[in-house]
């Protein structure tokens, strides 16, 4: 009951932080602050919430003014795609790296945490430009013309955006993962199972790695916005016909107040089930 009640109390403040962010474009009139503006634009934001099906955005190749809600569907989807695939991707590579770099020698080691130390330090919008400067090098070489570099307004593009981010998670994945081995080899909890004839393979998958899983969520979950920034940046740029780019070309108040809502539900569902799928006893060591 504590857990639901905890839960609630998030869910009701997260509501409320949702429409005062959705009503700061309220805040700024004509270069000034304006609180009692502001305070309108969140009680506009509340009486809003009550006539949702009544939300329009201007359509550029209808040219005219269509409901929002049937028109996220598609918007949602290709998000999610890019969005869930990367991550599951970047978190698989990730994990094989994990072990690799923890079966590896001192100077494997060594060069493995410089080079990824050097590669998490590139700028996301290098890997975006430099993936699509290596599609079009490959199709003036060999004439293939199956990577589409930019989408359009009929067009979906998927392949590039992938590659963008799942590259730039991997990356921050890896640093944290790196850092993480070190401190759990350090732990004489690993020497017992060592001592105990248990082999590299198994100390990894059945002793480290279980007790890391619920620390790499928590700081996945802390770091969510600075995945879903990078993927609204690979939106914009690559021009794909997702939600992030909607929001880029339709800031109204009412229109970001029901995106606000569309990304914090699934994360929160989501960390409702985390937390009560993770056993306790994999918490213990937090």
């Amino acid at each position: 009951m504590t857990y639901i009640a905890r839960k609630s109390v998030h869910l009701i403040v997260a509501f409320f932080i949702l429409i005062a962010i959705s009503a700061l474009p309220s805040l700024v009139v004509q270069t000034d602050f304006s609180l009692t503006n502001y305070w309108n634009g969140i009680q506009q934001q509340m009486d809003q919430l009550q006539k949702l099906e009544d939300i329009t955005y201007y359509n550029i190749t209808a040219q005219r003014y269509l409901p929002l809600l049937p028109a996220l569907g598609p918007l949602v989807k290709e998000s999610v795609i890019i969005f869930t695939t990367a991550l599951a991707v970047s978190t698989s590579l990730g994990l094989i790296y994990a072990y690799f770099y923890y079966r590896s020698g001192r100077r494997v080691r060594t060069v493995l945490h410089q080079t990824s130390q050097t590669l998490e330090m590139v700028p996301d919008l290098f890997w975006l430009i430099f993936s699509q400067f290596l599609a079009i090098t490959i199709h003036k070489s060999t004439g293939f013309d199956r990577i589409e570099v930019a989408g359009g307004f009929a067009e979906y593009i998927r392949f590039l955006p992938l590659v963008t981010l799942t590259l730039t998670t991997l990356f921050f994945f890896i640093k944290w993962l790196t850092i993480h081995i070190h401190e759990q080899e350090a732990i004489p909890y690993l020497e017992l199972a060592q001592a105990k004839g248990i082999r590299p393979r198994g100390l990894f998958w059945k002793h480290l790695l279980p007790n890391i899983i619920y620390r790499f969520y928590l700081f996945f979950r802390s770091n969510i916005i600075t995945i879903l920034s990078t993927l609204l940046i690979v939106e914009y740029l690559f021009n794909v016909q997702g939600l992030f780019r909607f929001a880029v070309y339709n800031p109204q108040m009412e229109i970001l107040l029901v995106i606000l809502f569309v990304i914090y539900i699934p994360i929160f569902l989501l960390d409702l089930l985390i937390e009560w799928i993770i056993p306790n006893a994999w918490k213990g060591g937090i």
